[in-house]
């Protein structure tokens, strides 16, 4: 049972010194982040909603020749669309493997059933999804973290109440 611990541990010092290199711009939001991320892959990342079923995946991330693609569920809540897609930004991340799908089979008059059939991912491991998971959470404390220079109240209000952050400081 401890080497799970332990497993996770190592996981999430990976992840924060792969997020450290990336070098986010101060108080980066969603958007922002994936802006940074085209110019550091030197591709463009395009999101796209599309309606899924239950029993489909709600994101995938597809690398294209020439792009990045991250597909996210439309049918649900605008913070579960950021986890989805901060998920997906993390297999980037992680140098997972994206695939290298025809791009004009993601053209929009093709069903999207179809797409995502075609395009479905089974073969990522308990560790990279794991891995995906710590990187999509610690993703999603930095772009709700202020920065580091911020002097309004809020601001250090906020920073004062992460507890989080600070665990893996010590």
């Amino acid at each position: 049972m401890p080497r799970r611990g332990t497993d996770l541990r190592r996981l999430r010092r990976e992840c924060a010194a792969a997020l450290a290199d990336l070098r986010l711009p101060d108080r980066a939001d969603l958007a922002a982040l994936c802006e940074h991320l085209s110019q550091v892959r030197g591709r463009p990342l395009q999101v796209v909603p599309v309606a899924m079923h239950a029993e489909q995946p709600c994101g995938m991330w597809v690398a294209t020749r020439d792009r990045d693609w991250v597909f996210v569920d439309a049918d649900t809540t605008a913070a579960h669309q950021e986890h989805i897609v901060l998920h997906e930004i993390a297999h980037m991340i992680c140098e997972h493997d994206g695939g290298d799908h025809d791009a004009a089979s993601l053209f929009p008059d093709i069903d999207p059933g179809l797409v995502r059939a075609m395009l479905a991912r089974t073969t990522y491991s308990d560790e990279q999804e794991q891995q995906a998971e710590v990187m999509a959470y610690l993703l999603a404390e930095t772009l709700r973290s202020p920065s580091a220079g911020a002097d309004d109240l809020p601001s250090r209000i906020a920073e004062s109440l992460n507890h989080a952050g600070r665990r893996g400081k010590r």
